[in-house]
C-alpha cells in the first residue's frame, strides 16, 4: 500500500480536534461562587463566536504553566509536541492585533458500514475526525459575512489552547470529560481562533464547567481506560485511547481489547453524556464498504483499483488515506464488537 498523506490529521491537530486529552481545565482549580450571567453568544446555522482582547493571551499561558507546574500535564512526547506548538503572541503578519475571535462550527459523528464475515458491522467515527468540507477561507468568510470583521479586514489564525480560550470567552463550558460543550452543538463542534486588528468586545471571564456535571459521573464510569479523574477536571492523558489510536504507532498492550469503540479516537465519554442528548443521534452516513474490499483492507493486500475505491469511501475520515492505519484500528474495533 502507498504511503499516506497526513494533511487532514495535521489540520485536526491545529484546530484542537485531537480528542479529549487536549481539553485543558481543572475542576478543583476553578473559581468558586456564582458566575455573572453572560450575554448569549451570537448564533446562526453555521457558527457561534465570542471575542476577547489580545491582552489575555498572557493569562492563557499562565494557566497552562500553572497546570504544568502542578503536575497535571503529561510528559507524553506526542502531546507535548502539540502544546509546544502554541504561540502566545500575535503573528508577525498581524503585529497590531487587538482582538481574538474564537468560533465554533457544528459537526456530527459519522458511521460507516463494513461487511465482514457475512455481517454488516457499523463503525463510528467521532465528529472531530470527519471532514466537513470547510477550508480555512470558509471560516474567515463566515466572520466577514456576519459582519464580525469588516470585509477586507486582516485575519490571522491563532495557535492557542482553543478549548481554554473558548471557555474563557463564554462561548463554551467544560465537561467533566475535559471536552468543551457549546450551546446547541454539545461537544460535537470544531473550534478555530483568529487575530483581528479591530477592537472588538472583550468577553473574557472565568473557567466554567457545565451545571450538568454536578453530581454526574457517567463519563467517568464509561471511560474504558479510567482516564477521567474524580479529583479534578484534567484527565490523565497518558491513559486516553485517543492519544494512541489517532497515530500509526503501535498501541500499548495495557489498553483493554474491549475499549476500542471507534475507527479513530473514542466516543465513550461523549455519546453517553447528557450534554449531547439533543445532538448525538444526528450523524453523517459515510456509506458502506463491501465484503471483498473489507477483506482486502484487513489483509493488507489491496490492489491499485481496490485502494482507490477504499480511499474514495474513507476520504472524509481523518487519516482515511492511510490504509494500513485504518486497517489496524478497524481490526481492533471489530474484535471489540465481537467480544474477542
Amino acid at each position: 500500500m502507498k504511503a499516506p498523506k497526513q494533511t487532514r490529521r495535521e489540520f485536526l491537530a491545529y484546530t484542537g480536534c485531537l480528542g479529549a486529552m487536549i481539553g485543558l481545565g481543572a475542576g478543583r482549580l476553578f473559581s468558586s461562587g456564582q458566575a455573572k450571567p453572560a450575554a448569549r453568544p451570537e448564533t446562526g446555522a453555521t457558527c457561534q463566536f465570542r471575542t476577547v482582547a489580545v491582552g489575555h493571551i498572557a493569562e492563557l499561558k499562565a494557566w497552562m504553566d500553572k497546570l504544568d507546574q502542578a503536575g497535571h500535564l503529561t510528559a507524553n512526547k506526542t502531546w507535548r509536541r502539540y502544546i509546544n506548538s502554541f504561540q502566545y503572541a500575535p503573528p508577525l503578519e498581524l503585529p497590531g492585533a487587538c482582538s481574538l475571535i474564537i468560533m465554533s462550527t457544528p459537526l456530527k459523528n459519522a458511521r460507516i458500514v463494513f461487511n465482514a464475515a457475512g455481517q454488516k458491522r457499523t463503525v463510528m467515527i467521532p465528529s472531530g475526525y470527519v471532514d466537513d468540507g470547510l477550508k480555512l477561507a470558509d471560516y474567515q468568510n463566515m466572520l466577514y459575512d456576519r459582519g464580525i470583521v469588516a470585509r477586507g479586514g486582516k485575519l490571522a489564525r491563532a495557535r492557542l489552547p482553543l478549548k481554554q480560550l473558548a471557555v474563557r470567552s463564554g462561548l463554551a463550558e467544560y465537561g467533566r470529560n475535559n471536552i468543551t460543550y457549546v450551546d446547541g452543538y454539545g461537544s460535537y463542534h470544531q473550534l478555530l481562533a483568529f487575530y483581528s486588528e479591530q477592537r472588538l468586545e472583550d468577553h473574557w471571564g472565568r473557567l466554567k464547567m457545565m451545571p450538568l456535571c454536578k453530581g454526574c459521573s457517567i463519563c467517568l464510569d464509561e471511560c474504558p481506560t479510567r482516564a477521567i479523574r474524580k479529583s479534578n477536571f484534567v484527565i490523565d492523558a497518558e491513559k486516553c485511547i485517543t492519544l494512541y489510536n489517532e497515530l500509526p504507532d503501535p498501541l500499548p498492550d495495557w489498553i483493554p481489547a474491549k475499549a476500542h469503540n471507534a475507527l479513530v479516537g473514542c466516543l465513550k465519554c461523549q455519546h453517553t453524556c447528557p450534554g449531547n442528548d439533543e445532538v448525538k443521534d444526528s450523524v453523517w452516513d459515510l456509506g458502506e464498504v463491501d465484503e471483498a474490499e473489507t477483506a482486502l483492507l484487513l489483509e493488507g493486500r489491496a490492489d491499485a483499483r481496490t485502494e482507490a475505491s477504499l480511499r474514495a469511501k474513507l476520504q472524509r475520515i481523518g487519516g482515511g488515506d492511510d490504509l494500513p492505519y485504518i486497517a489496524r484500528n478497524l481490526k481492533l474495533v471489530l474484535k471489540a464488537q465481537a467480544g474477542i
